[in-house]
């Protein structure tokens, strides 16, 4: 029974994506939807309770259908690092390239509908992924790259973006194979100067680490939040005086800076902290604070596993 009901659910999620890439989702019915399915409604809301839950499972069903794949490439242990993370571009660019009518019409769809954001069980799958890309960059450059993942991150980001546009227009035809090995040479040609020049990270590890414990919905608080709340938590004291007030935002303002730095000066950290100990208005965002950034400030992204 329990794989009748799966085997039902993905063919009307099968038949939703065909109708979604001929019409667009806004304008396919539910009514539509069951009836391609051979279902009556009624029974299609049994599976689906509205339209955005089918639209949902969906996109979890294509995401889930990627990693699948990229899982089982992993575990192909005669390939080195690198021509695993080829094939596994390889495979994403060739999902994305069968999946190219619905996800087009999608793209289509938000952009008429205003819609510029992402909901928030998208922002979430993402940190999986990002979990993913930082294991496939220490696994195939070293554990020296990882304090460039944001800036990687940045730019596998926008050259994927790139090869699907072209993969969206089919009069350009560039294979999928092609794509991936150009990818993966322009990583080994970045990644060797960043690892011989060492530049200061356009995204600091720090930055990184605070954008995935926020799309988590971690309970969990990283500095930079709490330097925030702090911030304001001295803005809503009215009984502090105005030189004091001034001192301790100058204190959080270093301290923000500092920690956005790829090495952060431990005599900064410290006598910032220092300064801050003195109000009684932050004793406990203090403490935390505290405990993540002083005196070990280099594992502090350990505090979000």
């Amino acid at each position: 029974m329990a794989d009748h009901n799966l085997d039902k659910k993905e063919k009307i999620i099968k038949t939703a994506m065909q109708l979604f890439a001929q019409k667009g989702s806004s304008a396919t019915s539910m009514q539509e939807i069951a009836e391609l399915s051979g279902i009556s409604k009624g029974s299609l809301y049994l599976v689906f309770k509205s339209k955005e839950e089918l639209e949902r499972s969906i996109y979890i069903y294509c995401f889930r259908m990627i990693r699948d794949s990229l899982l089982e490439e992993e575990q192909r242990n005669h390939k080195s690092p690198q021509e695993k993370l080829r094939k596994q571009i390889e495979i994403l660019l060739n999902h994305v390239y069968e999946l190219r009518e619905f996800l087009q019409r999608q793209l289509q769809d938000m952009a008429g509908s205003g819609q510029t954001d992402a909901p928030d069980w998208v922002k979430k799958s993402s940190i999986p992924v990002m979990k993913w890309f930082q294991a496939k960059l220490e696994s195939t450059y070293g554990s020296d790259i990882l304090p460039y993942t944001g800036d990687l991150c940045l730019l596998v980001n926008g050259m994927i973006g790139s090869y699907v546009r072209v993969i969206f227009y089919p009069e350009l035809p560039v294979p999928t194979t092609r794509m991936a090995e150009h990818l993966v040479n322009l990583m080994d040609i970045v990644t060797a100067g960043l690892l011989a020049s060492k530049p200061q990270p356009l995204v600091p590890e720090a930055m990184l680490c605070s954008w995935m414990a926020d799309a988590e919905g971690s309970m969990r608080k990283n500095p930079l939040q709490l330097i925030k709340e702090m911030k304001q938590r001295l803005g809503a004291s009215p009984g502090i005086d105005a030189r004091k007030l001034e001192d301790a935002l100058e204190s959080l303002a270093i301290l923000e800076k500092e920690i956005l730095l790829s090495t952060p000066r431990r005599a900064i950290v410290q006598g910032m902290l220092s300064n801050l100990n003195s109000y009684p208005e932050l004793a406990e965002s203090y403490k935390e604070l505290k405990q993540l950034v002083y005196p070990d400030w280099e594992n502090v992204c350990t505090s979000f596993e």
